[in-house]
Parts: C-alpha cells; structure tokens; sequence
C-alpha cells in the first residue's frame, strides 16, 4: 500500500517517460528501460467489489524495428 501522494509522484513519472521515449524502472538492484515511441494503446479499467475499488491501467506500444530484443534479462542467482 502507498499513500496517494506517492501514487501521484510514480504516475507523473510515468507520464515524463512517456512523453520523452525512455521509461526506466527498478526496483532494488533490478532496472528495466523501456522505449515508448510509437503509437500507445491505453485502457482504464475499474471494479468495485465489497467496498474494495480499483483502478487498473494499461499501456501497450509496439517496439520499433531494430530494437533490442534483448533490453531485459532475466537470471537467477
């Protein structure tokens, strides 16, 4: 759970990365780059069930071509 405030600060961010082509996220020592820059699809979703609401949202684009099909890897250790 986060508070509202930070919820707001991940979604600006969110939008920057959008709006520049470059998306990065990590967590801890993990880190992704993704690259927005062609045409985005974009759903909001909302249920309400026994007083829980949520909202889901959701991104898609297509990479361009030529891009790293390799951008994330995934190991174990």
């Amino acid at each position: 759970m986060h508070e509202p405030a930070q919820v707001a600060r991940y979604l600006r961010a969110l939008a920057d990365g959008l709006e520049t082509g470059v998306l990065r996220l990590r967590s801890g020592e993990r880190e992704v780059e993704l690259h927005p820059v062609s045409l985005c699809t974009f759903e909001l979703r909302t249920t309400s069930e026994r007083q829980r609401v949520k909202l889901q949202v959701q991104l898609g684009w297509r990479e361009a071509q030529g891009g790293r099909s390799d951008a994330l890897e995934i190991t174990t250790k």
